[in-house]
Order: C-alpha cells, then structure tokens, then sequence
C-alpha cells in the first residue's frame, strides 16, 4: 500500500506547469502515485511522452460519467476543469483505495519540501484543509474566494473521507462557475469545504504556514533561506502555489500582474520556479516545438513584474 494517491487536472495551458508540479514532488516525495487527468488530447499526448515514474495518465473519458458529461454542456472549459477536481479525487480514492491518504494537488504548485508533515500534524484526521492565510491587502478576498483553498484537498482513507469527497463532487456538479455568489457562498469549486467543518468530524486545518503559500499571503511573511532551504517565518516551505504567474515564453514570465512580491520571495521563490519553467518549456518544445499553450500575449496583462532569465 503507498503512502500517498495524488490526483490531479491539467490542461493544455498547464502542461509546462505541471511538469514542474510533478518533478519537484518527485524529487521531495517518494512513497506516493500520481494520477494525473489529462482535460485536453493534447495534454494526454504529451505528458504521455514524459514517462514519468509512479505516475498514471489518465484520459477524460475514463473519469466521465452521464452527470459530468451534463455539466460539461453548462459551463466553461476553466469551471468544467474546476469541476473535475473534485470529480476525479473521488475516482483515484474509489478505482485505487490502496493508500493511507489522498491529495489533489494544483498543477501550478511547485514543492520545496516532503508534503508528508502535512498528515504528519493529525495523523488520524479524515479531512485537511489549507487556510488562505490572507495578507492585509487581501483579506477582502475571503468573503470573496472563501476561508480555504482547494490547490490543496486532502484526506485519509477513512469512510468519512469517501462521504464528504462524494459530496464536494456533487455538490460541484449542481454548480462550479467563476462567479461570486457572496451571499450563497459560492465561488468555483473552492467554498463548498468551508462547510466541511459543519457537516463532518475529524476536519484539520493545517498549521504549517509553509503550506499552500501563494501571492495572497506572501507578503505578511519573513521568507529566509537557511541551509540551502527556504523558509517561511521559522517553517520550511512545503509547496508554493504560483497563482496568478504568467508566462510569455521559455526566457520571459511575468510573476505577478497586480503587485509586487518581496525580494526574497522573489530571489528563493520565483527564480527557482522561472528556471525551472524555462528548462521545462526547452525539452518540451525541443520535441513539440510549435506546442505554446500556456504563454500569455505580451499586453494581455500588465507588465507589473516583469523578468527575463
């Protein structure tokens, strides 16, 4: 029985992002599987290509059923991926139980460390969630995008797990858009697990701020780097969730269009990441050289922190 099942959607936007995803996981976890839906051909064609180790690529049509298919016809390729997250978390824990815990994981996070302390905090939970953890600026955004965020999901095997990822599913299926409804409470995919706490035991949020750290937290952070590690306050960062990063081109990338990052986050964090990405985007287009899903259109986003590697 392994340790960890990961689930994941990627796109076709996403593959050079995922490849990172993957290889910095790999690099940092060993006792997991990852099983990676492929919402596109052209994601399955490629990621195919990579052959990565402890890896499952599994094609859309194998995850689809009559009330997905329905959900399809009702709302963006963006709100559908959303949609699938839940959606294929509940069918790795059902077609392969055989692990202590499940996860689904982002294709935009990027690892820096064993995601294991997370379980390792509450080793009995059925359910983990992460805090957004919002920075001054962005605590607006929580009534908003909500308390928790789904780059993140993860649980035990344990029967109550099975029940409330069945329920997320579904409940995303009923509804998964980009809207804000405030007063419902319900924002893509993400704000139905703020009701977790309410509706169900054993529900952890993790503690460990080196976590699911992103744009909206970063900035209320002192990030360190300590023996060839980076740190978040006295915490290693775990896994950083590159929301909002843009991409122009294997050399050109754009961190984020709103505001600008801390140095230090920017020298530990998003050199690595761009370098990462760079390499990544060679090998692949080295095989797929007109393969360029994923780059953003100098002028589509503000040029706000801009950098060339």
């Amino acid at each position: 029985m392994r340790k960890f099942h990961f689930s994941t959607v990627i796109s076709n936007k996403y593959v050079f992002k995922s490849i990172v995803m993957y290889n910095t996981l790999e690099r940092h976890c060993r006792d997991f599987h990852l099983y990676a839906l492929c919402a596109d051909e052209e994601a399955h064609r490629i990621l195919s290509d990579m052959h990565w180790k402890n890896t499952t690529i599994v094609r859309l049509s194998e995850v689809e059923d009559g009330e997905l298919l329905q959900a399809k016809t009702n709302r963006t390729h963006l709100e559908y991926c959303w949609t699938l997250k839940s959606a294929m978390l509940n069918y790795v824990m059902n077609r392969y139980p055989q692990a202590q815990y499940f996860a689904h994981l982002d294709a935009d996070l990027c690892f820096f460390a064993n995601p294991e302390v997370i379980f390792l905090e509450a080793p009995n939970a059925a359910l983990f969630l992460t805090d957004h953890h919002n920075s001054e600026r962005f605590l607006y955004t929580y009534n908003l995008t909500g308390r928790f965020n789904t780059g993140f999901v993860g649980c035990k095997n344990d029967p109550l797990a099975y029940t409330a990822i069945d329920w997320w599913k579904k409940r995303c299926i009923e509804w998964c858009y980009t809207e804000n409804k405030v007063d419902a409470q319900l924002f893509g995919d993400q704000r139905y697990v703020e009701r977790w706490p309410a509706l169900f035991h054993n529900v952890h949020v993790v503690q460990n701020i080196g976590v699911n750290v992103a744009l909206w937290n970063i900035e209320k952070y002192q990030v360190s780097l300590r023996n060839g590690e980076v740190y978040i306050n006295d915490n290693k960062l775990v896994f950083y969730h590159f929301s909002g990063f843009s991409i122009y081109n294997a050399k050109e990338f754009n961190l984020s269009w709103f505001y600008i990052l801390p140095h230090a986050a920017v020298e530990y964090i998003y050199m690595p990441y761009m370098r990462l990405l760079s390499q990544t985007i060679e090998t692949v287009q080295r095989r797929y050289p007109h393969f360029s899903h994923g780059f953003v259109q100098k002028g589509e986003v503000p040029d706000i922190h801009y950098f060339r590697i």
